[in-house]
């Protein structure tokens, strides 16, 4: 109870406590009551109660009180003090409620428990107007006095609910008072209005012709600025190589036979592309000593590749409609027989035969075919009218029905004669006719029963 009582002090000597915390602390907190008494803003009844007690140290602070109040009554009027705030709801023709009215909740209404004085500690409330002695000096926390051998006092303490019509109101800011709730209670709605209006005309603002006008204009100038930015940041075009110089290409065909992989004929046709393309005008060489580069580069890449690799390149440079004029010309007159056959041929010079009885008929160009028409043999998946057979440079006998050989009149190669070109050959037997490549020796068997390679 020490710690409450240093707290309350300051609050029971403020003469802006209002009268109902007075009356409380002087009920609850007995070592206080002398500072009550000495209060200026206490209430003449609390003063009366606390008086009858007969306690010295609050007969003092009542003798000082009222030396100070003299005093100040011949210095200057003293200010008047604060109104108190309405400590209950009872009218003022209710009778004023006692000490004993409170029960330990503070609450006037409370009912004590019935009982003699020495069993409870407390006495029967009796009206304010008629007091009654009692033999003690303290209260207790129900708020009545208890019997003592101390001496006589009053056993009630008028509530200050009859003054508070006369007495100005004190401000709200002690505990128990209800002024800050009722000041939440008027300033909250009257904040929630105010911000409320404020949002009202920043909507208001926001939607003004003004506003409308600025965001349109901002709207239509925002794509030109991100153009401008994207323009902006788009890393600048790499300058676009320079292509190589005719002396430049010259040493990449020299190089060429060193430098091909071997594998792709294609790759190699490149090369030599570029440099007809550079070196070349209106279908010649501008310098002739290119052409004669070109036909080294072949003789050179038939020795680091082979005649198949070289003999497929000189090919495709004179028979495809891709190849620049400049290098079709030299590969033309470069003619083949450069080219090393391996299994060389001594037979007619034709570029389409028929055998005997008229089943196997063969082309002999870049490409060797034949094709046989009556068979008992299963034929390859896509024959449906016979099956044809081609064979290439570089490629070993393999089905071509896509590509079948046309009846067309055919001369006849007799049994044990043998019909060539430049790169393929076939002889006719009269149980087969036998088709090989010059250049490799690779071939194929045909005729009504059966068909093998070799």
């Amino acid at each position: 109870m020490a710690s409450n009582d240093h707290e309350l002090g300051g609050i029971a000597a403020d003469p802006r406590t209002d009268w109902e915390t007075l009356h409380w602390i002087a009920e609850n907190h007995p070592s206080l009551r002398a500072t009550v008494a000495e209060n200026p803003a206490t209430y003449p009844e609390l003063l009366e109660a606390l008086a009858s007690i007969g306690d010295p140290e609050i007969d003092a602070a009542l003798s000082r009180r009222e030396d100070a109040l003299a005093t100040s009554a011949d210095n200057t009027s003293p200010p008047p003090p604060p109104a108190p705030s309405a400590p209950s709801a009872r009218t003022p023709s209710d009778p004023a409620p006692t000490v004993r009215d409170l029960d330990d909740t503070g609450d006037p209404d409370g009912e004590d428990p019935p009982g003699d004085v020495e069993a409870t500690g407390e006495l029967d409330a009796v009206p304010a107007d008629e007091p009654q002695k009692t033999t003690g000096d303290d209260w207790f926390a129900t708020g009545s006095f208890d019997a003592g051998a101390a001496g006589t006092g009053y056993s009630t303490i008028a509530s200050p609910a009859r003054y508070a019509a006369t007495r100005p109101a004190a401000p709200p800011r002690r505990r128990g008072s209800r002024a800050p709730k009722f000041v939440l209670a008027v300033l909250l709605p009257v904040l929630v209005l105010v911000a409320l209006s404020a949002l009202a005309l920043s909507l208001l603002d926001r939607d003004s012709p003004e506003d409308t006008t600025a965001a349109e204009t901002s709207a239509t100038e925002q794509p030109s600025d991100e153009g401008e930015e994207d323009s902006a940041e788009e890393p600048a075009p790499s300058p676009t190589p320079e292509p190589p110089t005719p002396e430049e290409l010259r040493a990449e065909v020299a190089a060429l036979p060193e430098e091909s992989s071997c594998e792709s004929p294609a790759e190699d046709r490149e090369v030599l592309a570029a440099l007809a393309s550079a070196a070349s005008e209106d279908g010649s060489w501008i310098e002739s000593s290119d052409g004669t580069l070109v036909q080294e580069a072949l003789i050179g890449l038939q020795e680091s590749c082979g005649n198949t690799h070289a003999a497929a390149l000189f090919l495709d440079l004179r028979e495809s409609e891709e190849t620049a004029n400049a290098l079709r010309g030299t590969a033309q007159d470069m003619g083949s027989a450069w080219i090393q056959a391996s299994f060389p041929a001594q037979g007619q010079q034709l570029s389409s035969f028929v055998s005997p009885d008229g089943n196997v008929l063969c082309e002999l160009s870049d490409t060797l075919r034949c094709r046989v028409l009556q068979h008992s043999f299963t034929a390859p998946e896509g024959c449906t009218e016979g099956v044809t057979y081609a064979i290439r440079v570089d490629r070993t006998a393999e089905p071509d029905c896509e590509n079948p050989v046309a009846q067309q009149g055919q001369p006849v190669l007799g049994y044990g004669q043998t019909a060539s070109n430049e790169f393929f050959a076939c002889t006719s037997f009269q149980s087969q006719m036998s088709c090989w490549n010059q250049l490799t020796g690779e071939g194929i068997n045909l005729s009504a029963s059966r068909n093998w390679t070799y």
